[in-house]
């Protein structure tokens, strides 16, 4: 009986750790994409998280470098065409 108590004791202390530890808070993709250091720290966690495929906010931070690859290809495309035909002027 008194070691039902102290397993129960057990218990109970660590469901009251587990509430107590602090979320992550999910932020979104324009905090990601005003935020690059955010971001690359967030992708370097979600790519070790076994459940990051499903995880709101590491679908936020790969969003957010999904879009700023993109705007970054787009300018070095449109760079290359002004070198190439000039700015249109």
């Amino acid at each position: 009986m008194k070691l039902n108590l102290q397993i129960s004791g057990v218990l109970a202390a660590g469901l009251l750790l587990a509430a107590c530890q602090e979320e992550e808070p999910n932020h979104t993709v324009q905090y990601f994409l005003d935020n690059p250091s955010e971001r690359k720290e967030m992708l370097a966690k979600c790519e070790v998280t076994d459940d990051a495929i499903s995880d709101a906010i590491c679908l936020n931070a790969n969003a957010a470098a999904l879009s700023v690859a993109r705007e970054e290809r787009r300018q070095r495309q449109k760079d290359a065409v002004q070198s190439l035909y000039g700015d249109g002027s």
